[in-house]
């Protein structure tokens, strides 16, 4: 069963993947060799919530990306929920 906690990403890993967790969408996405975009969007709307184009921080990896992306949503929850 899965972890309510956390987000099942789907498609390929190591190129355009995706998880739709508790109402956000999370991409990431390796954009040149070694460069990696992510962005964290509501399902419903396609709002941008946050995104690589907004942190300094160059994600080199799909695994950097995608854990940018989960922290960025569980931060939105977090003061969503509060």
């Amino acid at each position: 069963m899965a972890d309510p906690e956390q987000p099942i990403w789907t498609g390929d890993l190591d190129d355009d993947c995706t998880a739709i967790w508790d109402g956000l969408m999370l991409r990431a996405e390796e954009m040149d060799k070694d460069q990696w975009w992510w962005a964290v969007m509501h399902e419903a709307t396609s709002a941008e919530i946050g995104s690589s184009n907004d942190d300094p921080r160059v994600c080199s990896s799909g695994a950097s990306a995608r854990q940018r992306a989960e922290q960025c949503a569980r931060d939105f929850l977090a003061e969503n929920r509060a």
